[in-house]
């Protein structure tokens, strides 16, 4: 008799205790569903600019990959699209011209590579560059055009001087070179920005006044701006005339903006510790992309 009293206990007491465990999940699951509610409430109260950002960024805080945050598909790819169009507007911390739409918090660092940044438009390391010069010398002018082309540390560089002296003759100086460079924008080393570029090429003489004649050419070039509308830029170049060493060496600063900048400058031509009759100042534009 006792053993079936203590059966019966025990039965009820199992059956109360599961009476009380799928009332609290009930009342969890209550729970989880209003906190659902409440929260996309709260969502569908933001302006959908706000959404859309904080969807790109707070799945692809990296501004490259997605985060795994996203659960859903859906979601996946709702946070994708929006990524997508506001990649390209992503403050960028190089560049000083850009703004921030919120507080630091709202776009993740960018990582410090080994090449600076470049800009469209900045004439140091472009993607292609175009000066026209016209140079005064004693009895001499000179027209002079150089083209630059290149990618990150990869350049082109030629240049071709016309000098024409009182009498009509002419004589023309082409040089080429192939070269390597570096520079860009990095602020947390020096304000503006920089480039350094050493090339090897050929040196090519022809005209009315002597004979065409080649020789190896090596060159190198020093390029700042501390600000977008001023810089300093110094090329020296060696190469042979026949057998004469000659040591070309030009200075220039130029005042503009982003893709286009006036220049003037003094270009000295040192014929065996001389300074020759070719040189004299210049004045010019340039166009950089």
């Amino acid at each position: 008799m006792l053993l079936k009293l203590n059966r019966f206990w025990m039965g009820t007491l199992a059956v109360s205790l599961a009476c009380s465990a799928l009332g609290g999940l009930q009342e969890r699951e209550e729970e989880i569903k209003e906190r659902s509610a409440a929260k996309q409430a709260a969502e569908e109260e933001k302006p959908s600019s706000s959404r859309s950002q904080s969807a790109a960024v707070s799945a692809f805080g990296s501004g490259t990959y997605p985060s795994s945050r996203s659960s859903s598909s859906g979601g996946f790819m709702a946070d994708f699209w929006a990524w997508l169009v506001l990649a390209p507007f992503a403050y960028h911390p190089h560049d000083p011209g850009a703004s921030m739409a919120g507080g630091d918090e709202d776009w993740a660092p960018e990582a410090r590579s080994l090449f600076p940044p470049h800009f469209p438009g900045q004439a140091t390391v472009p993607y292609f560059r175009a000066d026209l010069n016209y140079q005064w010398a004693d009895e001499v002018d000179a027209l002079d055009g150089r083209i630059e082309a290149g990618y990150k540390y990869f350049v082109l560089i030629g240049r071709m001087t016309q000098y024409t002296d009182t009498t009509d003759f002419t004589l023309d100086v082409r040089q080429l070179y192939a070269g390597l460079r570096y520079g860009g924008m990095r602020p947390d080393t020096v304000p503006g920005s920089f480039e350094v570029h050493v090339g090897a090429g050929i040196a090519h003489h022809t005209g009315d006044i002597q004979d065409a004649d080649s020789s190896g050419a090596f060159t190198f070039g020093l390029k700042y701006y501390p600000a977008e509308w001023i810089g300093f830029e110094f090329r020296p170049a060696w190469y042979r005339w026949e057998e004469i060493m000659i040591r070309d060496y030009d200075f220039s600063v130029s005042l503009g903006a982003r893709y286009l900048q006036g220049r003037a400058g003094y270009r000295w031509i040192w014929d065996q510790g001389v300074v020759d009759l070719q040189s004299g100042p210049y004045a010019g534009v340039s166009l950089s992309f």
